[in-house]
């Protein structure tokens, strides 16, 4: 951070306080509040950042900013919007980063980690990997540092001092993974972006934005944050798609509909992935991706688009997007067959739209195995999976459904609960998967569960395991708990192994 002076100051909180000359630093929590800093009191979901007035002044803090309540006598500012102020102040003291370096955001419901990923990939190997940075829900890179992350678009003050240890490490290119908390929150503002790409717009988030209108309109808004001469990428084969496509200036589309400006045809499978074709103003890019699915057709293509539409030439992005690793909990596999008999896989799919997308992929592999089981047994869907609590509550028994649906064994468990009774959710969660040609079991201890899974597991099966995908934390009504569905996975399956099955 650097020092803000009482003329910097001014510009971003009109007034000051007579005995307030600048402030070392700047922060919205009180704990990390240090000598000089100004302390931005942000009313939260559950507490008022005013409470905390007193321990920010206790460590030091040279000016409190808030939108009410301060006690006469103390150095303070008072504005209409706490979270803006702080995203003002937050690119300030790190000197506006994003002015060094090109950062291309991406947004949607769906898919932004895979193709924060993909674009990721592309970029490092067109520029190199220590001229590139990324940050999204699973993790931060960027030189040598890989930092797991707290939430898909972390606070202002961290966001934007990640974006300045970017540029002082020499990235000159980031790739920034944008939610709508992230945008609403005010989170992101003040990033000047290079450019963006908006994936697709499912049912998610209400308990924030109240209507989908509101939900489209915060995704929306990343396109207004976008230089002029920037390229913007939208999903034609999303309806939210076209619509930004046809309300933005200057936005392009890709996809399979046929007007996509950025068109893919002849999908097909290639070495245990995907392949196809992307028709570009420039010409035609064969792709082959080790990612599966129609959806991540349309991740791997979006990326693609947007890095040809920034000027990286077809022959890096196709060599870029054939050599890529797996995503962190994104359909992630953990053991092949050739190993245990049956696979696992590891998702973050945490709606009912987003869990029958990943489902019928997995269906897809477990009808491709038949043929290869020495049982000559037809192999099974096992899906572990839950619901959020504090959350939606409207697809819980849709998620139930699409389960029942599309796997022969639903194993109904906890997933982050938050303050809600785990078993309530779990109900809720079953009222839709009763009825479904499936059977379902609710095992609420999330290991058990997992555990449950892997040991009714036999040759030819899929365990999909969904809704943690990355994270490492549980959230849970009587504290948060260390849990990370890959970690145990594997845990479990030297257990199973040493004991025999």
């Amino acid at each position: 951070m650097v020092f803000l002076d009482r003329a910097q100051l001014s510009r971003i909180l009109t007034e000051l306080p007579p005995e307030v000359d600048g402030v070392e630093g700047v922060t919205h929590d009180s704990r990390l509040v240090e000598p000089g800093f100004a302390f931005v009191a942000v009313p939260g979901f559950k507490r008022d950042g005013v409470e905390f007035v007193p321990e920010a002044l206790r460590r030091g803090a040279a000016l409190i900013v808030a939108e009410r309540g301060i006690p006469a006598g103390v150095p303070s500012v008072l504005v209409p919007d706490t979270r803006r102020a702080l995203a003002a102040l937050a690119c300030a003291v790190f000197r506006n980063p994003s002015e060094d370096m090109a950062v291309y955001g991406i947004t949607g419901t769906n898919g932004k980690t895979t193709t924060s990923y993909v674009l990721y990939s592309i970029l490092s190997a067109a520029y190199g990997p220590e001229k590139c940075g990324l940050m999204t829900t699973a993790e931060t890179i960027f030189g040598d540092e890989r930092r797991p992350a707290i939430r898909t678009t972390p606070e202002a003050v961290e966001a934007q001092g990640t974006l300045r240890e970017m540029v002082n490490t020499g990235v000159e290119h980031g790739v920034v993974e944008v939610s709508s908390h992230g945008i609403v929150l005010r989170r992101i503002e003040g990033t000047r972006f290079a450019g963006a790409l908006f994936t697709n717009l499912t049912r998610d988030h209400l308990d924030l934005h109240g209507s989908m209108e509101e939900y489209y309109a915060a995704k929306r808004e990343l396109f207004l944050w976008v230089s002029a001469s920037g390229p913007k990428l939208a999903n034609a084969d999303d309806a939210y798609g076209r619509r930004l496509a046809g309300e933005i200036p200057g936005v392009k589309t890709f996809g399979v509909a046929e007007d996509a400006d950025y068109r893919v045809e002849d999908v097909g499978s290639a070495r245990g992935g995907t392949s196809f074709l992307l028709r570009h103003p420039d010409g035609i890019l064969k792709i082959e991706s080790p990612l599966l699915g129609g959806y991540n057709v349309e991740n791997v293509a979006g990326a693609a688009a947007l890095a040809l539409a920034s000027g990286v030439g077809e022959e890096v992005v196709g060599y870029a997007v054939q050599k890529m690793g797996q995503v962190p909990g994104r359909f992630e596999r953990i053991s092949a067959p050739e190993c245990h008999g049956f696979k696992v896989i590891v998702d973050y799919a945490h709606t009912d739209t987003g869990l029958e997308v990943v489902l019928n992929v997995t269906r897809r592999i477990v009808e491709q195995g038949k043929g290869n089981s020495d049982s000559g047994r037809s192999g099974r869907v096992i899906c572990v999976f839950g619901a959020a609590g504090d959350r939606d509550e409207a697809k819980r028994p849709a998620m139930g459904q699409v389960a029942a649906n599309l796997a022969e064994l639903s194993i109904i468990t906890t997933d982050d609960a938050y303050t809600e009774d785990p078993g309530k959710i779990a109900r809720e969660v079953a009222l839709g998967s009763e009825g479904g040609p499936g059977r379902y079991e609710i095992v609420l201890d999330r290991r058990a569960a997992i555990e449950r899974a892997l040991r009714v597991a036999e040759p030819g099966d899929v365990v999909f395991v969904a809704g943690k995908g990355h994270e490492r934390i549980q959230h849970l009504p009587e504290g948060d708990v260390p849990f990370h569905d890959a970690s145990v996975i594997r845990e479990l399956l030297e257990k199973l192994e040493g004991k025999g099955g």
